[in-house]
C-alpha cells in the first residue's frame, strides 16, 4: 500500500471528514450558481427578444399610419402658426385625435418637420386644442433622437425620456414625399414607458420562474440526498429510497420539457404571426388603395369633367361615369346642384331623370338620424340633378341630401374647405340594398371660380366583396377583412366584414370596437386618411388560415420530450436499482471478508505476541522492552493524527521490531557488562535478521521495513544502511524515539536505569538531528500530558 510520509497526511485526515460534507455543498452551490446564471441568460435573451418583436411591432403600426397619411392635404402645411386657419389643418387633428382614441397606448401623436430655418417644428399633434399639452404648429422641438430620422430616412425607436407627459417611448418614422422620396416629415408617437416596462417583465417571467423551480428542485434534491444518508441499512432499500435519483430526474425533465415546449411554441406563433401581417397587409392595402383611387382619381377627375364643361347633360354624365361604375365598386355617382329655394320648382310633382326643370325636389327622411323637413327659411337646396346607375338608384333622382341635418353639415363643410368630405354611415331605408353606405363630396367651382355644385358617390362597402377577388378563395379564406370608419366622436363603425359572406362568426362587440377578434395577437389594425376621415382596416385570421399555419410543432416536442424524459428516467431507475442490489451485495461481501479479516488480524497478532514473548524469553533483562516500545509508539502515532488502520500496524511493527535477536546469542544479549566492538557488531544484524523474517509475508502494513529501518537516524549516523531524513518511513522513526525513550528509563543488565528525564533529555538533544522532530515534539507531549508506561 502507499505510504504518506511527513505530517502531509495531518490536516487531510483531520479534514476529511468536512470535506466528504461539503462536496455535496459544492455540488448543490455549482447546480445553483449554473441555474441562476442559465436563468439569467435567458431572461436577458427574452427580454432582448420582447424588446426587438415590441419595436417591430411599433415600427409596423407607426409605418402603417405613416401610410395612411393625405400627402396632397399634409403638403398644405407650412409649419407656422398660419396653418392653424386651413382646413387642411384641423382635419389632420381631428384624424390624430381619432388615432389616439382607437389605439389606447398612443399616448400622443404628432408630425414634425424642418422649417425654413433647418429648426424642427411642430405641424400637427393628437392633443386637444387649447389643452396645456398642444404643440402649436411652428413650436421648435430640440429632439436629437427625432432629428437622426429627418437624417438617415429611417424609423427608429427612441430611448425612454421623460417629457411633460411622463415618461415615454417614441417611435418614430419619416413621412416621405412619393414624387422627390425626400423626407417631408416624421410621424412620432409617444408610448407608457409603463407598458414597455409590463412587455420585459411578460418576457422575462418565464425564465424566472424557470430558473427558481430548477433550484428549488436541486435544494429538495440536496436535503433528501442528505436525509437518505442518514437512513440506516435497513431502510434503503424502501422503494421511493432507491428510485429518489429517478424520480428528481423525471421531474427535472418534466421542467425542462414544458419550457421548451413553451419556447417553440412562442418562436413557431412569432413566425406565424409574421406570415399572418405579411399576408393581411398585402390584402388590405388592396382595399386601401381602392379608396384611396376614389380620392385621387375618381372623384377628383369627375369634379374636373364638370369643372371644364359649361353644361354637363345627362348623356354625357351617364358616358363619364359608366367607366367608374365597370369595376363594381363605387357603383352609385352623382351630381348635386346648389339651388335657391326661390328658384326651385314645385314639391308636389317628380318626375323622372331628365331636364332639372321638369322635375320636383323633395324631401327624403333618413329613419336613423336627425332629420330636418324643408325648411323655407334655407336659402339653398342641393337636390340630386344626375344619378347612375339609374335603373339601380333612380328613385334617389331628385332628393334634397340639405334636408337631413347630418348630410347638410357634411355639405357645408365641404364647400367651406373646398376638400373632400364624408358623411357618418347611414342605411337607406325601403331600398334592396340595406346595408351601411356613406356619401362622399367634393365641391365643384364654376368658370367664374364660384361654386356650383358637388360631385359625389354613394359607398357600398359591401361591394368590396365582388370587386377585389384577391381576397376571394374558394372554401375559406385565410385572411378576414373588415372595413371601419371612424365617426366623430371617435367611435368605430363596421362597414363591412368579409366574414358574414364565408358564415364565419363576427363578434357583437365588431360593431364597436376594433379590438373584438378572440386572437389578439393577429387582430391587425391598418388606419387610412381620406375623404377628411379616419379608416381602418381590420384583418384577422379566417377558418382556412389555422389549417395552412398551424401551431402544433409544441405538440411534437412536448410528445418526444416526455418520451425522452420518461426513458431515460426509466434507464436512471434500472442503474440506480442496479447499484443498489450490487452495493449491498457488495457490502455482505465486505461484512464476510471483514470478519474473515478480523479473525486473521486476531490470529496474526497472536503470533506476533507469541513471537514478542519468544525474544522476551530469550532476553529476561529486557523482557517487556517491545510491548513497552509499542505502547508508546501507538501513543505517539495518535498524537501525530494517524490512521486507526496504520495505528495497528505501527504497534505490530513495534511489538517485534527486536524480533531479529532471536538469532544473536542469548550469552550477549543477557551480559552484564558492556558489549564489545565484535558483539555489538553481531547485535546490529538484528534489524537485518528481522526484516529477513518477515520479508516474504504479506503485511497490509509495511512491518518488514519498520523493523529493518527503527535503527537508522534523521543524519544518516545509524544502521544497518546510513539512511537519511524522509527516506526513514515514518513508522520507522516513531519507533526508533519510543526504542530510545523505552531503553534509557528502564533498567539494563549492565546498568541500572537512568529515569524517564534522562531519556527524554537525551530525545531533545537528538531533535531534528538523530530523531524526527514532530515525532519527538509528540512524545514530549505525551509525556507532559502524564503518559506513563503500564507495567
Amino acid at each position: 500500500m502507499p505510504l504518506i510520509k511527513g505530517r502531509r497526511r495531518f490536516f487531510p485526515s483531520r479534514l476529511s471528514g468536512f470535506t466528504r460534507s461539503l462536496s455535496a455543498r459544492s455540488l448543490i452551490l455549482l447546480s445553483i450558481v449554473i441555474v441562476l446564471a442559465l436563468g439569467i441568460s435567458l431572461s436577458l435573451a427574452e427580454i432582448n427578444r420582447g424588446r426587438k418583436e415590441f419595436s417591430r411591432k411599433l415600427l409596423r403600426q407607426a409605418r402603417f399610419l405613416e401610410n395612411g397619411l393625405d400627402m396632397k392635404e399634409l403638403s398644405k402645411l407650412d409649419g407656422n402658426a398660419d396653418d392653424m386657419s386651413k382646413p387642411e389643418y384641423s382635419r389632420l387633428k381631428q384624424q390624430l385625435i381619432n388615432i389616439s382614441e382607437i389605439f389606447p397606448d398612443f399616448q400622443y401623436v404628432y408630425l414634425m418637420s424642418i422649417n425654413s430655418d433647418g429648426n424642427m417644428v411642430f405641424l400637427v399633434d393628437s392633443a386637444i386644442a387649447g389643452s396645456e399639452d398642444e404643440s402649436l404648429p411652428g413650436e421648435l422641438c430640440e429632439d436629437k433622437d427625432l432629428l437622426t430620422v429627418f437624417e438617415t430616412g429611417r424609423g427608429a425607436v427612441m430611448p425612454l425620456m421623460p417629457d411633460k407627459l411622463g415618461t415615454m417611448i417614441t417611435v418614430a418614422v419619416p413621412v416621405v414625399d412619393p414624387d422627390s422620396d425626400a423626407v417631408f416629415a416624421v410621424l412620432g408617437i409617444d408610448i407608457d414607458s409603463e407598458d414597455w416596462g409590463g412587455l420585459n417583465l411578460s418576457y422575462a417571467l418565464l425564465p424566472i420562474i424557470f430558473s427558481l423551480t430548477l433550484v428549488l428542485i436541486a435544494f429538495i434534491y440536496y436535503f433528501l440526498v442528505r436525509w437518505r444518508e442518514r437512513l440506516p441499512s435497513e431502510k434503503l432499500e424502501k422503494r421511493f429510497v432507491r428510485y429518489l435519483d429517478s424520480l428528481i430526474f423525471l421531474v427535472v425533465g418534466v421542467t425542462v420539457t414544458l419550457f421548451s415546449t413553451f419556447i417553440v411554441h412562442e418562436q413557431q406563433k412569432e413566425l406565424r404571426n409574421s406570415a399572418f401581417i405579411t399576408l393581411a397587409e398585402g390584402r388590405a392595402h388592396y382595399v386601401i388603395e381602392k379608396i384611396a383611387n376614389l380620392r385621387d382619381y375618381e372623384l377628383e377627375g369627375l369634379s374636373r369633367f364638370f369643372e371644364s364643361s359649361c353644361v354637363v347633360e345627362k348623356d354625357e354624365f351617364r358616358n363619364y361615369t359608366q367607366s367608374l361604375t365597370s369595376n363594381g365598386l363605387m357603383n352609385t355617382w352623382f351630381w348635386v346642384e346648389r339651388v335657391k329655394v326661390s328658384e326651385s320648382p314645385s314639391s308636389e310633382s317628380r318626375s323622372g331623370q331628365s331636364d332639372f326643370e321638369q322635375f320636383s325636389i323633395w324631401n327624403f327622411e333618413f329613419e336613423d338620424e336627425n332629420v330636418d323637413t324643408f325648411n323655407s327659411s334655407e336659402e339653398f337646396r342641393y337636390p340630386i340633378k344626375y344619378v347612375e346607375p339609374f335603373e339601380e338608384y333612380g328613385t334617389l333622382a331628385g332628393l334634397d341630401l340639405g334636408s337631413n341635418l347630418l348630410i347638410r353639415a357634411t355639405i357645408d363643410k365641404a364647400i367651406s374647405c373646398g376638400l373632400i368630405t364624408a358623411t357618418d354611415p347611414f342605411v337607406i331605408p325601403n331600398h334592396d340594398d340595406s346595408g351601411p353606405h356613406f356619401l362622399v363630396f367634393k365641391p365643384v367651382l364654376g368658370n367664374s371660380k364660384d361654386f356650383i355644385g358637388l360631385v359625389g358617390a354613394l359607398v357600398h362597402p359591401e361591394s368590396f366583396v365582388k370587386t377585389l377577388p384577391v381576397l376571394d378563395s374558394e372554401g375559406d379564406p385565410k385572411v378576414i377583412l373588415g372595413l371601419y370608419q371612424i365617426l366623430e366622436d371617435g367611435s368605430p363603425y363596421l362597414l363591412f366584414s368579409l366574414g358574414h359572406d364565408y358564415a364565419f362568426s363576427v363578434n357583437p362587440s365588431a360593431h364597436s370596437s376594433l379590438w373584438h377578434y378572440d386572437v389578439g395577437e393577429l387582430n391587425l389594425v391598418i388606419p387610412f386618411f381620406v375623404f377628411g376621415r379616419v379608416f381602418a382596416v381590420v384583418a384577422h385570421p379566417g377558418p382556412d388560415f389555422s389549417a395552412v399555419y398551424p401551431l402544433d410543432n409544441w405538440i411534437f416536442v412536448l410528445a418526444f420530450g416526455f418520451t425522452l424524459t420518461f426513458s431515460l428516467s426509466l434507464l436512471v431507475g434500472y442503474l440506480t436499482n442496479r447499484r443498489f442490489h450490487l452495493e449491498r451485495e457488495v457490502r455482505e461481501r465486505t461484512e464476510e471478508l471483514r470478519e474473515s479479516l478480523g479473525i486473521l488480524s486476531q490470529t496474526m497478532e497472536a503470533s506476533i505476541n507469541v513471537l514478542a514473548s519468544a525474544v522476551d524469553l530469550r532476553d529476561p533483562y529486557t523482557a517487556g522492552h517491545q510491548r513497552r516500545v509499542a505502547e508508546l509508539s501507538v501513543a505517539i502515532g495518535k498524537k501525530l493524527g494517524l490512521e486507526e488502520d496504520r495505528i495497528r500496524g505501527l504497534r505490530l511493527s513495534a511489538m517485534i521490531h527486536d524480533v531479529g535477536k532471536i538469532q544473536v546469542p542469548a550469552e550477549i544479549l543477557s551480559t552484564p557488562r558492556r558489549l564489545t566492538d565484535l558483539e555489538f557488531d553481531l547485535i546490529k544484524l538484528h534489524p537485518a535478521a528481522g526484516r529477513e523474517l518477515f520479508k516474504d509475508i504479506e503485511f497490509p502494513w509495511p512491518v518488514a521495513d519498520a523493523i529493518y529501518q527503527h535503527h537508522e537516524r534523521l543524519d544518516g549516523s545509524g544502521y544497518p544502511e546510513g539512511i537519511t531524513g524522509e527516506k526513514i518511513i515514518l513508522e520507522a522513526r516513531i519507533i526508533a524515539v519510543a526504542d530510545v525513550v523505552e531503553a534509557i528509563s528502564s533498567h539494563r543488565p549492565y546498568r541500572p536505569s537512568l529515569g524517564i528525564d534522562a531519556a527524554l533529555d537525551e530525545i531533545r538533544k537528538g531533535k531534528g538531528r538523530l530523531f524526527d522532530p514532530e515525532v519527538v515534539d509528540a512524545c514530549l507531549e505525551l509525556f507532559d500530558e502524564g503518559f506513563s508506561f503500564s507495567d
